[in-house]
């Protein structure tokens, strides 16, 4: 098996460097023919080609935070994982993202989202500020909500033991957002053990 995964791992490595410089060679070429527009009075062109420019820089960024999605841990399997990049509608979107999909054999399925920048790379600061006014002692069956401490962040966590759903949510720096959302699941732990893996430092640092 591991002779199988080295080679895998690596021709996805090749694959994604090749991509980022493609994007990047993509996105000078862009910010040059937005120059030449500017000089010729043609601002919607040099408009357009600035956009297109920013498109695939957050692509590039989106590239880069794969290598922030976990294995899985025990007893559960990494489905997919993927990266997105945003274009005009950054501001609301966020610029990047990566998400992964985690199932176990007992029907349990985790959704981690990373996000960086726009409304959705927030997201983790305003159910920050929603835990400020939840009760510690909710009916169960709505759901519980509290705060949790990971890695020198703060987060919020809600689980719905009725429904066995949950959501755990951290505000990583100004812009960036790590949430994990889990249906059919046994408790919050479940999500805590996804998120113990993430490099929520690593994050901070770079993006």
């Amino acid at each position: 098996m591991k002779k199988l995964f080295i080679p895998l791992a690596l021709a996805l490595c090749i694959t994604s460097t090749a991509y980022a410089e493609k994007s990047q060679d993509e996105a000078i070429d862009s910010l040059s023919t937005a120059q030449q527009f500017v000089k010729d009075g043609n601002y919607n062109k040099a408009v357009d080609e600035i956009n297109y420019a920013l498109a695939k820089i957050n692509e590039i960024t989106a590239l880069g935070l794969l290598k922030y999605i976990p294995e899985p841990p025990a007893g559960f399997t990494l489905v997919n994982k993927q990266a997105q990049g945003v274009g005009a509608g950054a501001s609301i979107a966020g610029n990047a993202g990566a998400t992964a999909e985690y199932t176990n054999k007992n029907g349990a399925t985790v959704n981690l989202n990373i996000a960086i920048g726009g409304m959705t790379g927030k997201m983790a600061g305003i159910a920050a500020i929603g835990t400020m006014f939840a009760g510690v002692n909710q009916d169960a069956g709505a759901g519980q909500t509290k705060q949790v401490r990971l890695q020198g962040y703060t987060g919020t966590e809600i689980f719905n033991k009725s429904d066995m759903t949950g959501t755990l949510t951290f505000q990583v720096g100004d812009k960036t957002s790590v949430t994990v959302e889990g249906n059919n699941i046994d408790s919050p732990e479940t999500l805590m053990h996804i998120a113990k893996k993430i490099d929520l430092a690593g994050l901070e640092k770079n993006f």
